[in-house]
């Protein structure tokens, strides 16, 4: 485990350390540079495990209560995490058996921790299996859960989920900010499968815009319009530190597994499941309202919250118009063939993945 002085240096010198990394990983040949930038993502998560839900900026908060909540809301979902207690709870009516229950990609397991506590304060019994590759996180994630009196109905493994695995019957497969970190994202996709129940559902929350977390062509167009009306005290980047005249795109995949796969990952979803729910949202917007730029901006001043209302106008028609797809998905899968009534909201998982080879065609004609 890293000790606490070396955790301290990593977070003080992350950006030149990102830097180097990306420099060594473009260098190395494919099978090296993988391993070092899982190396690279196991550190970074043993020095910050915290949810990184709570580092979010003020006005993150007032976008997501005045826009996202409502639509989520109209849908079913109130939090991504109530979200998957609901489900859950579903699948445990009328059960005679513990539900079991399979989350992938878990970190601290704090999320998992919380559900195992209300399924048992429910009433619910239930069985909840915790993968991730990192040892030391399922280990401090087994400690809390002794301290919360909900050990016995859990179990934590660790597993590189690049690799095939199969842990079948599982009622509810729960991957939560997970799938745009995996390399071999077939490989994983077929696992889950496998490993599902079959009436089970597999749930996620995720991020499934450009690979690196980087913007579409027609996402960066909107979002350097949007820029340039910005008073130079609104273009702080904390990224770099700085204000810029133009916004300053990164590749967050040159230097970890952040993003690597974020683009592929609901082709590869359809190729093995049927969506039930595809929820997508967040394109031009995002920039603005996350952890780089979005501390800029104080819900408390009416200006902000006014240019703030005025971009997500823009980019939710954009969205509905299929102008280009959105960067994230709260979603509901089931084995082909079972779904009745699917829903889909603003567009179809194949029209995500048809607007997302568009912009590819755009992007790849840009670079030459």
């Amino acid at each position: 485990m890293l000790s606490r002085q070396l955790k301290d240096f990593a977070y003080r010198h992350r950006l030149p350390a990102k830097r180097t990394i990306a420099l060594l990983a473009r260098s190395l040949p494919a099978p090296a540079r993988r391993r070092l930038l899982a190396l690279a993502e196991r550190i970074a998560f043993s020095a910050t495990p915290q949810y990184q839900g709570e580092t979010l900026p003020p006005i993150f908060d007032y976008w997501s209560r005045r826009f996202l909540a409502p639509d989520a809301q109209r849908l079913g979902i109130g939090s991504p995490e109530g979200f998957f207690l609901d489900h859950v709870r579903r699948r445990a009516a009328g059960e005679r058996r513990p539900v079991r229950v399979l989350s992938v990609g878990t970190g601290a397991c704090g999320m998992e921790i919380e559900l195992a506590a209300r399924l048992q304060a429910d009433g619910i019994a239930a069985r909840i299996i915790c993968l991730d590759f990192n040892r030391a996180l399922l280990r401090r994630a087994e400690a809390m859960a002794q301290e919360r009196g909900v050990a016995a109905a859990m179990a934590f493994e660790v597993r590189d989920c690049n690799l095939p695995f199969d842990l079948p019957g599982q009622d509810a497969i729960i991957v939560n900010q997970f799938f745009h970190h995996v390399t071999e994202l077939e490989t994983f996709c077929r696992s889950l499968r496998r490993s599902l129940a079959a009436q089970g559902v597999l749930l996620s929350s995720d991020i499934v815009g450009r690979n690196g977390h980087q913007l579409w062509p027609d996402v960066e167009r909107v979002v350097q319009e949007a820029w340039a009306t910005l008073p130079p005290g609104r273009r702080h980047d904390r990224h770099f530190n700085t204000a810029s005249e133009r916004y300053r795109p990164i590749n967050h995949a040159a230097y970890s597994n952040e993003g690597v796969r974020a683009q592929d990952i609901v082709g590869c979803l359809l190729a093995e499941f049927d969506f039930e729910l595809f929820f997508s949202f967040g394109g031009a917007i995002m920039p603005f309202v996350e952890r780089r730029i979005g501390f800029n901006f104080d819900p408390q001043q009416a200006g902000d919250r006014d240019w703030i209302d005025r971009l997500q106008a823009l980019d939710s028609a954009a969205l509905a118009t299929g102008r280009y797809p959105a960067a994230n998905m709260i979603a509901v899968l089931r084995h082909k063939g079972t779904v009745t009534m699917p829903v889909f909201e603003p567009v179809s998982p194949q029209r995500h993945v048809e607007l997302t080879r568009q912009q590819q065609v755009k992007a790849a004609a840009a670079a030459r």
